[in-house]
């Protein structure tokens, strides 16, 4: 099936449908699905702005400034090396030195609040439709992502980029950048884990060709790179909203990305 998309990829064709053309209706019980998570089950693409908000939460305004002049670096790497690159430097500014339990704080406090406001509409109804079992793969530390994504959506696996600790603090390293066919991979190790024998996911949600070698292991898969960006979500009314805009995430200097961090102190 990979094989077979590499080809389909390479005469110029888009090989999957968008998520609009997926009927909801005949999801339920039966079904699962497996998603990525910026730019798919979010709407922005860019996870900067969360980054900056754990770098806030962890290690107030220094910490935010190392991310910030980071930034720049980080985002020459994505565009002329990799996502890979590009996450490590980011995870290095957000969270060398900060004490796991705060990480872990900001992450169950701060985040879930602007998730909530970023969550895109037509791929939350595919994944909420789909009830049999809910996997997130994502390039964004599990840490972050876990918590929102397990007790605000109904995630049952997530997998994530993992933060190397050492006595309790976070190193700024990572084991490994979950991207590409890491997520391929992760999401066998997710399926063979799995009591009901390992089936293949029924749908798959992704947003670029990075996602193409775990979404080529499912049965339907709508592409979710073109998705309205117009759209607007709330997950809860208990959740005050907050849009996280493009702007923020492209210009981590702008006084929007300081407002949003200091508004929920």
């Amino acid at each position: 099936m990979e094989e077979a998309v590499e080809a389909v990829v390479a005469a110029g064709v888009e090989p999957f449908p968008t998520v609009d053309k997926c009927d909801a209706s005949g999801l339920g019980a039966h079904t699962s699905v497996v998603t990525d998570l910026d730019g798919t089950l979010l709407r922005s693409r860019s996870a900067f702005p969360y980054y900056a908000l754990v770098a806030f939460e962890t290690g107030g305004v220094p910490r935010l400034l190392l991310l910030l002049l980071l930034s720049p670096l980080a985002a020459a790497l994505r565009l002329l090396a990799s996502e890979s690159a590009c996450a490590r430097v980011l995870v290095f500014g957000a969270t060398a030195g900060a004490r796991v339990r705060d990480v872990e704080s900001a992450a169950r406090a701060v985040l879930p609040r602007f998730y909530a406001a970023d969550v895109h509409p037509a791929a939350w109804r595919v994944f909420s439709a789909c009830s049999r079992r809910r996997v997130v793969l994502t390039v964004t530390p599990r840490d972050f992502a876990e918590p929102f994504l397990r007790d605000c959506l109904g995630a049952d696996a997530v997998a994530g980029t993992e933060l190397a600790t050492w006595r309790g603090r976070a190193t700024g390293m990572v084991r490994g950048v979950l991207v590409g066919r890491r997520k391929a991979e992760a999401l066998r190790e997710i399926l063979a884990a799995d009591g009901d024998g390992g089936d293949a996911p029924d749908v798959g949600l992704g947003d670029s060709r990075s996602d193409y070698a775990f979404m080529s292991m499912c049965k339907v898969r709508p592409a979710g790179h073109q998705l309205s960006q117009h759209c607007i979500f709330i997950n809860s009314p208990n959740i005050p909203y907050y849009r996280i805009t493009p702007f923020m995430a492209t210009y981590p200097f702008s006084d929007s990305l300081l407002f949003s961090i200091y508004k929920y102190r």
